[in-house]
């Protein structure tokens, strides 16, 4: 199978409608954040369905945000766009890891 068959992935964060208020309250970015989680959600899916139709899928990752201000402040870095870009990448390469082989896989 040639690369250009092989569909390109990207991870998103996905959060939790009861954990908004506390990103919004660590994130640097906050002002540059949606108003409430419904509306961060309708954007988010917008831009799902939009990488979509450029043959992008994008996978949600459920990111805790307790977790997520661990994971920077062990890091010595802001909770922002980069950083949970990062973080998700992170989270995306820990999942690979744990899957069993493609090759060992039954055919």
């Amino acid at each position: 199978m040639s690369s250009s068959s092989t569909p390109q992935q990207a991870g998103l964060c996905w959060f939790q409608a009861d954990q908004w208020e506390q990103l919004k309250a660590v994130a640097e970015d906050a002002d540059r954040l949606e108003a409430t989680w419904a509306e961060w959600e309708a954007k988010s899916l917008e831009m799902i369905d939009v990488f979509a139709t450029r043959g992008i899928l994008i996978e949600k990752v459920w990111v805790d945000v307790q977790a997520l201000i661990d994971w920077c402040a062990a890091r010595e870095k802001p909770v922002n766009a980069s950083t949970r870009a990062e973080y998700v990448t992170a989270l995306m390469m820990e999942q690979k890891k744990q899957l069993p082989n493609p090759s060992m896989r039954a055919h």
